[in-house]
Formats: structure tokens, C-alpha cells, sequence
């Protein structure tokens, strides 16, 4: 994963970052601190369930597993590159996850008389 953030000043000077990950070089100390990192994201996930958001409380736990989503196929699925295999199962598993998410919201907006309150 490559990121180049270039910003000019107003004086001229120009700041570059440049990191290059590679799953396939980097140590074992990148993936521990992948790993961390979707340690913190789930805590802050299990935290955003009792503050009481409301309707907010699914779009930003969405974004999160959004998030870790995207670290675990980037680092530990090793997706990063040209297109080959690896993509066509990953996007088949995406895809039936999707499927599977949109008949559990399809069922819950189809019941009638859920959640009872007696």
C-alpha cells in the first residue's frame, strides 16, 4: 500500500510522506500493529454500543467494521497488487456476506408485530 501526500506551501516548500507497505516484505512487527490497531477498533466498537446513539449507532459501527474490513484484506489476506485469484474469492465472500446482511435487514423490516412489547 502506497501512500504519497505532497502539500505545497506557501512559501514553496513542499512536504512529501511516502510509506510503502508490503505484506509480502515487511516483519513481523506490521502485522502486530495491524493487529492492535483492529484490537483498539473493536473496543472502540464494543464503547459506541453503550453511548446511546440512536439510529447513528449502525452507521458508525458500519464505518468501523468497514475499517478492520479493509486492514484484513490489505495485511493478512495479502490482496494488495494485481488482480488475480485471491480477488475472485474474496469478492464472492464479500459478495454473499452482502446477500446475507441484505435478507436479515429484509426480515426485519418485514415482520409485523417485532419486537413485541408486552
Amino acid at each position: 500500500m502506497a501512500v504519497s501526500l505532497s502539500l505545497d506551501l506557501p512559501v514553496g516548500a513542499v512536504v512529501k510522506l511516502n510509506l510503502e507497505v508490503d505484506a509480502r516484505k515487511a516483519g513481523p512487527a506490521l502485522f502486530v500493529i495491524a493487529w492492535a490497531f483492529l484490537l483498539v477498533l473493536t473496543g472502540i466498537s464494543i464503547w459506541t454500543a453503550f453511548l446511546g446513539l440512536g439510529s447513528w449507532a449502525a452507521v458508525l459501527e458500519y464505518g468501523i467494521a468497514a475499517v478492520q474490513t479493509g486492514i484484513l484484506f490489505t495485511f493478512f489476506m495479502r490482496l494488495k497488487g494485481p488482480p488475480s485469484v485471491k480477488w475472485v474469492f474474496a469478492g464472492s465472500g464479500f459478495f454473499w456476506l452482502s446477500v446475507l446482511i441484505g435478507y436479515s435487514f429484509l426480515d426485519y423490516a418485514t415482520r409485523s408485530g417485532w419486537p413485541w412489547h408486552g
